[in-house]
């Protein structure tokens, strides 16, 4: 998470990668990258709500 975030990705970006994951590695494993995901905005001071459309 750290390196997309250092190479400029948007949280909104990282989530859609981590959602078109879901067929391949299935949903339990996705809830864990996402869980994890919050934990690496809130060690860089982001906020952790996504935008809706």
């Amino acid at each position: 998470m750290n390196v997309g975030f250092n190479l400029g990705l948007t949280k909104e970006k990282i989530v859609g990668a981590l959602i078109q994951c879901i067929p391949c590695i299935g949903f339990p494993r996705v809830l864990n990258a996402l869980t994890l995901l919050k934990e690496v905005m809130a060690e860089r001071g982001m906020t952790t709500e996504i935008a809706a459309d």
